[in-house]
C-alpha cells in the first residue's frame, strides 16, 4: 500500500480530469445529435447505478446500510443533484461548453453565501472582497461569448445554486445510514447512494416533460434521420453517462484525500482544462474581452480559494 498511498492522489486528480473533460466532450457531441435533453440528463444520472451495483457485488466496496428515514432525509439532496445535473446538461447544450464553465465558475462565490445563509459560515470581509473578480469576469465573458443565449446562461447559473444547495445540504446530513469503514470508501457509498436517490427523484420529471423519456423513441429516429449511425448513438449515450458518474467519483474520491479549499482550486484549474479542451476540440470562436473574463474569472476564484484559506488559518 506504500506506493499506492503515495501516487493515491495524483491518480484519483488524472482520472477526475480525464473522466471530466471525456464527459463534457461527449455530451456535447450527444446533445447536437440527440434532441430529448431531460432525457440525456435522467441516462446519465441512472448510469451510475449499474456501476454501483457491479462494486457492491463484486465486493470492490463493502454495501452501504440505509434505512428509510435515511433516504427520506436524503431526499432534499438528490432533488438538488438532480436539478443541477438537469440545469448544465441544457446550459452545455444551448452554449459553447467553453462558457458554460466560465459561469460555473461563479459556484465558489455561490457557496460563500449559501454557507453564511443556511450554515451560518461568515468569513472575513476581504474573502467575499476576493470573489468581486470572480463576478467581473464571468460580467465580462458573457457580454463578449458570441454562443450567448440568456437560456445556456441562466441554466449554468441554476446548475450552481443547485450545486452548492446540494454540498450544503451534503455537509448537513453527511452521517445518515453507515456507508462503510475508511475515508474513500464512505465517499463512494456516498455517491451511490444519492445517485440512486436523484435517478428515483427525477424519474417522474423527465417522464412527463418535454424532451423527456417519452420523447426519447422519437429524438433517436431524428438523430437516425440526420445520418447519426445507431451504434455512434448508443455508444455516445453509455460514454456520456459512464464518464458522468465515474468523474463524479473520482472527484469525491479526491475529496475523500484532501481539504474542500485544495478541492476547491483542483476544481477551478479542472475548468481550466476543460474550456481549453473544448475550445480546441470544437473549435470555438474566442473574442479577445471573453479570453480577458474567462482568465480574470479563473484568476478570482484561485484568489478566493486563497483568501479564504488564509483567513481562516488566521483564527
Amino acid at each position: 500500500g506504500g506506493l499506492f498511498a503515495i501516487f493515491k492522489l495524483p491518480l484519483f486528480v488524472s482520472l477526475w480530469y480525464f473522466f471530466n473533460v471525456q464527459y463534457n466532450i461527449q455530451n456535447k457531441m450527444l446533445l447536437k445529435a440527440f434532441e430529448a435533453t431531460w432525457a440525456v440528463s435522467w441516462f446519465q444520472l441512472a448510469a451510475g447505478i449499474p456501476i454501483a451495483a457491479f462494486m457492491w457485488l463484486t465486493g470492490l466496496v463493502k454495501k452501504p446500510k440505509v434505512s428509510k428515514d435515511d433516504l427520506r432525509k436524503l431526499a432534499p439532496v438528490g432533488v438538488a443533484f438532480s436539478a443541477g445535473q438537469v440545469a448544465t446538461v441544457a446550459s452545455l447544450g444551448a452554449v459553447a461548453v467553453s462558457f458554460t464553465h466560465v459561469v460555473k465558475a461563479l459556484e465558489p462565490a455561490l457557496n460563500a453565501i449559501a454557507s453564511a445563509l443556511i450554515l451560518g459560515q461568515v468569513f472575513h470581509p476581504m474573502v467575499y472582497a476576493s470573489l468581486a473578480p470572480v463576478f467581473l469576469g464571468v460580467a465580462l465573458a458573457s457580454s463578449s461569448e458570441l454562443s450567448f443565449t440568456m437560456f445556456g446562461f441562466l441554466t449554468a447559473m441554476a446548475s450552481n445554486f443547485a450545486f452548492v444547495t446540494r454540498n450544503v445540504l451534503a455537509t448537513k446530513f453527511g452521517s445518515v445510514g453507515d456507508m462503510g469503514e475508511d475515508k474513500t470508501e464512505r465517499k463512494t457509498n456516498q455517491l451511490a447512494v444519492l445517485t440512486f436517490v436523484a435517478t428515483a427523484v427525477l424519474f417522474p420529471v423527465a417522464l412527463l416533460l418535454p424532451g423527456g423519456l417519452l420523447s426519447a423513441p422519437a429524438a433517436w429516429q431524428a438523430a437516425l434521420a440526420k445520418g447519426v449511425p445507431a451504434s455512434k448513438l448508443m455508444y455516445m449515450m453509455v460514454a456520456s453517462g459512464f464518464h458522468f458518474f465515474m468523474y463524479q467519483l473520482s472527484s469525491f474520491w479526491v475529496l475523500s484525500q484532501v481539504p474542500p479549499i485544495t478541492h476547491s482550486v483542483l476544481n477551478t484549474l479542472k475548468r481550466v482544462v476543460i474550456i481549453i479542451v473544448s475550445i480546441v476540440v470544437f473549435r470555438t470562436p474566442v473574442t479577445t474581452q471573453s479570453a480577458i473574463g474567462t482568465a480574470t474569472a479563473i484568476g478570482g476564484v484561485l484568489l478566493y480559494s486563497l483568501t479564504k484559506q488564509y483567513y481562516s488559518k488566521k483564527k
